[in-house]
């Protein structure tokens, strides 16, 4: 096949965007001006073109790794590659980003699934070459690979823009190491927002209790509102005399769920200072009070924990997929997950809302959520032989998701598929912008994670446990920030 010069692929590639415009309008397509805005702007472009000039690259393959997606499971990785388009709304709109970068570069891109990342990676970085050229899974699995000085420093890359609003730029300020970034977010990961909360509106109105959405209205939705409702649940519903799995509670919580309480209270196990060190933050008065609260509401009558016991997956991919299923069924007014298992509610009788995680009280000024530590990130190893096609390549995978990929994931998955009111489309702008990283839980830095946020609250004291790790936990991050410090000044001298 001869290669296509740049003039020919802008005329056909306007074609291939146009013509389906066409069809639209004349009955194709879905009727209702769905498409033709991202398709316009694939033609005339947008504010947040970064205007990439087309390479021919000969039929690259251009490889991104991750782990294997399994369906309907929570942390699986998808719409990374399609093979063509579909009755899937989202992996036909995979399919075209794809297509128009590989039509725009003369490449292919192909998603590597392993179930072993973190050994893959490893190897084939430390040989010297790689098959990949993106990386794309879980944070603290990145973290593991920067602190091996096995990822490439973002912000070295020429071609990146990460002021666009297609890069995360709560991410740029809180993954940062010093002046080097090895792992961010972007639109190419169309899988999570953030930690959220859904709530059964049945429930809400059966036993005629004040709605999330209006304490959120009237700037009163925190700790003490949401312990409220959650209390206002407790019920035998099978009527054995005994609470289990069985019955109706006011939350379906796991043990880690305390955590992403204390985010909601704008509480962060570290965070960067101006350097870019990840200062150590997590106790203080507000957070002892705030702990208490939250272990009050989960070790309450009203909350049912799917890990803190035995439980049974009784068929279901996990127990925790089971329990999810009594969601459904209208047994929990509550479950603090992201939306990556929203489709585990597309069958719903009655409908749910979603709220952000409320905040510690009405003078916090916004809301706060964290970006779960099992939900993928992107990186590039530091095996990176075309530094310069690696970027435009990148950077375009973003822009193009997030004019063709993110509008169909947020707007009609999200707000259509799943979601049936305005307030939940609102809450989940609210979500994606107040989402925040935090480099101690990824790097578990010290076992502050392991050993004293993620602990089962019924069993943790929270002041206790900080205070024997403290100081293990400041040695850890010093040494961990002396190595990345070393590692960079290594890179930035001469070669011999």
């Amino acid at each position: 096949m001869k290669k296509l010069t740049l003039k020919v692929f802008s005329l056909i590639l306007a074609l291939l965007f146009v013509l389906p415009l066409i069809a639209a309008c004349n009955g194709g397509g879905n009727g209702d001006g769905e498409e033709s805005s991202y398709e316009t702007q694939m033609v005339a472009g947008n504010e947040n073109d970064p205007k990439i000039p087309g390479v021919d690259y000969g039929g690259y393959e251009f490889g991104v790794i991750t782990q294997p997606y399994n369906e309907g499971l929570a942390y699986s990785t998808n719409y990374i590659w399609a093979e063509s388009e579909s009755a899937d709304a989202l992996e036909s709109a995979v399919y075209r980003r794809n297509v128009a970068v590989e039509d725009k570069y003369n490449i292919k891109i192909s998603k590597i699934e392993t179930t072993s990342v973190l050994q893959d990676v490893r190897t084939q970085v430390m040989s010297g070459t790689t098959e990949f050229d993106l990386i794309s899974t879980r944070c603290h699995w990145l973290a593991t690979l920067a602190r091996e000085n096995l990822l490439a420093d973002l912000l070295s890359f020429e071609w990146f823009d990460m002021s666009k609003p297609y890069w995360d730029i709560n991410g740029l300020e809180d993954l940062k190491i010093g002046d080097k970034l090895y792992f961010t977010n972007s639109d190419f990961v169309a899988q999570e927002l953030g930690m959220l909360l859904y709530f059964n509106k049945q429930l809400i109105a059966d036993y005629q209790l004040t709605s999330p959405y209006e304490y959120m209205a009237n700037n009163n939705w925190n700790l003490d509102t949401f312990g409220t409702l959650v209390k206002s649940i407790s019920e035998d519903a099978d009527n054995d005399g005994d609470m289990d799995e069985y019955d109706r509670y006011g939350i379906l919580s796991e043990h880690h769920n305390a955590r992403t309480l204390l985010y909601g209270c704008d509480i962060r196990a570290t965070k960067n200072d101006s350097t870019g060190y990840p200062a150590l933050t997590l106790m203080s008065d507000k957070t002892v009070s705030a702990y208490e609260k939250i272990k009050d509401i989960l070790n309450s009558n009203a909350s049912w924990c799917i890990d803190c016991g035995p439980s049974d997956a009784h068929g279901f991919n996990d127990k925790w997929d089971y329990m999810r299923s009594w969601f459904c069924q209208d047994m929990f007014l509550f479950h603090i997950e992201g939306v990556n298992i929203i489709a585990q509610f597309a069958d719903m009788e009655h409908e749910f809302g979603i709220v952000p995680v409320p905040k510690y009280d009405s003078t916090q000024a916004e809301y706060t959520t964290i970006y779960p530590m099992h939900c993928s990130l992107i990186a590039i190893p530091s095996v990176c032989p075309d530094p310069d096609r690696t970027g435009r390549i990148v950077e375009d995978l973003n822009y193009y998701s997030s004019i063709i990929v993110m509008p169909t994931f947020y707007d009609q998955i999200l707000s259509r598929k799943y979601t049936h009111d305005d307030e939940s489309e609102a809450n989940l702008d609210i979500i994606k912008a107040s989402r925040v990283y935090d480099l101690g839980i990824y790097y578990d830095f010290g076992g502050i994670r392991s050993k004293i946020t993620d602990v089962n609250s019924a069993k943790n004291n929270i002041s206790t446990n900080y205070a024997k790790l403290k100081k293990a936990i400041e040695a850890d991050i010093e040494d961990t920030y002396a190595k990345f410090q070393a590692n960079a000044n290594a890179a930035a001298q001469p070669a011999a």
